[in-house]
């Protein structure tokens, strides 16, 4: 598959984030390993505090065989998971900035932990797809669209960023349509083009990047997601081309977009494999490395680790005769774990993985 960057690399998700190999002793060195298991459940969101907690939300089917679905919220560590109070709604997505600051976000409230209880308030914008605490900054991506390769003509990007201030969620005017953040970055598209800009305090500004290697007749393109290393500062991007290809019911074909560099310094990699991937996320591993998470073709997700070598790739293992999709995936840099949660395509058959080094 050849080499994909020079020195750090990037990780890449679907529905995913990633982060350093974990410390503690839950996988085999090098592999992702099932820690928890549920024919009841099924798991929308994960986020890991720097305290180390794991919180897990999703769905549980209170009775077997039973259609209804009731809220479920998980929060364990290493492989013991046992089910807490939630806010009392549904959660679709999960932050934390610390063990005292833990935010869930359903449809129409919102909530954050403070360590005994959970403040619950009323949610009047926007279907929110991304949440990131980073710094002092809470941060949400909502009413973004994925590009479809089936009905591409047309396509144009679209997503709301807001930020909150003080009790208030304000909409931020950006230079790009934005689908993924990470530290001072955003990764979007301009235009039909894929584009990145970075945050200076107080605004959002546009940075230069330089021409897609390959180009074809009425190619479109976006960054999905951005990732920074903590330590060298290296920024990297996943996303896709796409262009016209002709086929009645696939009339667009594609490629991964792969990016790497600093400010002022960037490069493009356009790969077939994992092929077109548009709702892509990227996190670094902390390791100077990264991962890729994404729908395989025979049915489950599929990984692919990226090194400063090359790019080794991985499967998600799920119990027998089950397959099953990585939702979502948080990181805990402090001590190095690495966390997934999916569920089975019928939405049951909750799994939570955990990643080993």
């Amino acid at each position: 598959m050849g080499m994909l960057f020079r020195g750090t690399a990037a990780a890449v998700a679907f529905f995913v984030a990633a982060g350093p190999a974990a410390a503690h002793a839950v996988a085999p060195a090098g592999q992702w390993s099932v820690v928890h298991d549920d024919r009841r459940d099924s798991y929308d969101a994960v986020t890991v505090t720097p305290g180390g907690a794991v919180w897990v939300a999703g769905t549980r089917r209170p009775d077997r065989g039973s259609s209804r679905t009731e809220s479920l919220l998980l929060k364990g560590g290493r492989s013991t998971f046992k089910r807490v109070t939630g806010p009392g709604f549904r959660v679709k997505r999960l932050t934390s900035a610390s063990d005292t600051r833990v935010w869930a976000f359903g449809a129409s409230r919102y909530a954050r932990w403070d360590g005994k209880r959970w403040q619950v308030k009323r949610w009047s914008h926007g279907r929110v797809d991304r949440a990131y605490s980073i710094g002092k900054n809470l941060w949400v991506i909502e009413d973004s669209n994925t590009f479809s390769a089936a009905g591409g003509a047309g396509w144009k990007a679209r997503s709301t960023l807001r930020r909150l201030a003080g009790s208030v969620w304000r909409k931020v005017d950006t230079p790009i349509v934005v689908k993924g953040l990470d530290g001072k970055w955003a990764a979007g598209s301009v235009r039909g083009k894929a584009a990145l800009a970075r945050w200076t305090g107080t605004a959002w500004r546009a940075v230069t990047l330089p021409a897609i290697p390959s180009s074809h007749s009425g190619q479109i393109s976006e960054l999905t997601d951005v990732a920074v290393d903590g330590e060298t500062g290296r920024v990297m991007a996943v996303g896709w081309v796409a262009w016209p290809c002709g086929g009645a019911k696939r009339p667009f074909c594609g490629e991964t977009l792969l990016l790497s560099g600093y400010l002022g310094g960037f490069n493009f990699e356009v790969r077939g494999e994992p092929g077109l991937q548009p709702r892509a996320q990227a996190e670094p591993d902390g390791r100077g490395g990264a991962w890729v998470v994404y729908d395989a073709k025979g049915g489950g997700s599929g990984s692919l680790h990226i090194g400063a070598d090359g790019v080794e790739p991985g499967a998600f293992p799920a119990p027998p005769n089950q397959n099953a999709f990585v939702r979502d995936l948080a990181i805990r840099p402090e001590s190095g774990s690495v966390w997934a949660v999916g569920a089975a395509p019928s939405g049951r058959g909750g799994l939570i993985w955990a990643h080993g080094r």
